[in-house]
């Protein structure tokens, strides 16, 4: 994998925004870090329209589409992999901030892949083939 993986599990709103939590605290976050971010649930509805945050160990870093607008929750979808990079250069941000960028080896769903096994007893299925008669 080409960079660390951020699994946000829960939310929680704000006045100022949806906040995604992630499973495991950020810490050391370094100018130009690559992280994949993937939303494991749902935001509600009313938050929809609200900018959004990660939460980290200095505090709620704001996340940026991939031309530096502000992203709003209603544009993020459950189990996709978004990746996104870290940035501190940016002056108009005092703890930096997430931006959504474009890397190929991420832009698929991440689906998780089920595997059906069945088995059957020919005892049983010869049985039963007998009663039937």
């Amino acid at each position: 994998m080409c960079c660390d993986t951020i699994i946000c599990s829960s939310t929680t709103t704000t006045g100022t925004g949806v906040i995604l939590i992630p499973n495991r605290t950020i810490k050391n976050l370094t100018n130009l870090s690559d992280y994949r971010l993937v939303l494991a649930c749902n935001i509600s509805a009313p938050t929809s329209n609200l900018p959004v945050f990660i939460q980290t160990a200095i505090g709620n870093i704001p996340v940026l589409c991939k031309y530096g607008n502000t992203l709003y929750a209603n544009q993020l979808n459950k189990r996709v992999n978004y990746p996104i990079s870290y940035g501190n250069q940016n002056t108009n941000y005092a703890k930096g901030q997430f931006v959504i960028t474009s890397c190929s080896c991420l832009n698929r769903r991440s689906t998780p892949t089920t595997t059906a096994v069945t088995t059957t007893d020919s005892d049983t299925q010869v049985s039963s083939a007998k009663s039937n008669k």
